[in-house]
C-alpha cells in the first residue's frame, strides 16, 4: 500500500489488519487528532478505533476503513508486491556478479 500523503514511491508492506492498524495510528498522531475525534468523524466508538489501533480489531469492515482513510485525507493506491526490475538495479546486479561462476577470471 502507498499512502498519498507521502512522498512518491514511498511503500509500506502491510501483511495483516495490525499492520494497517498501525500504520492507521500513526496518520492519525500525524494528523494531530485524537482517537475521540477521528472516531467520531468516522462515525463509530473511541473503543473500536483503539481496538484496531492497537492490533485488535479483528473486526473492522473494509467500510469502516475507507471512511477512516476518508477522514485522515489519505487513499488506498495498490501496488504490485512483485517489482520490476530498474535499469541501475540490473547494472547493480551484473556488476556484483561479474566474478563469480566458472567463467570469472
Amino acid at each position: 500500500m502507498r499512502v498519498k500523503s507521502m512522498p512518491p514511491n514511498t511503500y509500506l508492506a502491510m501483511e495483516t489488519l495490525p499492520d494497517v492498524g498501525h500504520r492507521v495510528r500513526l496518520l492519525r498522531e500525524k494528523a494531530g487528532k485524537t482517537q475521540s475525534e477521528i472516531a467520531g468523524a468516522v462515525g463509530m466508538r473511541q473503543e473500536a478505533l483503539s481496538r484496531f489501533e492497537s492490533g485488535r480489531g479483528a473486526d473492522f469492515s473494509l467500510t469502516k476503513l475507507l471512511r477512516l482513510l476518508q477522514v485522515l485525507g489519505v487513499e488506498l493506491d495498490f501496488v504490485s508486491a512483485t517489482r520490476r526490475p530498474t535499469l541501475s538495479s540490473i547494472l547493480e546486479e551484473r556488476r556484483n556478479n561479474a566474478n563469480v561462476g566458472p567463467d570469472s577470471r
